[in-house]
């Protein structure tokens, strides 16, 4: 599984949208996207993008 700290916000707000549309094949993730809504899922991307470790 890849480390999401430190990512570019862009790429895991694409990454989510996958999971939430089923685009992106997944066990878990794509139920827990399925929770978010736009806002959230760009909120949690930032401050995802922000930790640097």
């Amino acid at each position: 599984m890849p480390r999401v700290l430190g990512q570019d916000p862009a790429g895991i707000v694409i990454a989510m949208r996958e999971f939430r549309s089923g685009q992106r094949p997944a066990t878990v993730m794509d139920r827990i996207a399925k929770g978010f809504t736009e806002d959230e899922t760009q909120a949690i991307a930032a401050w995802l993008g922000a930790q640097k470790d």
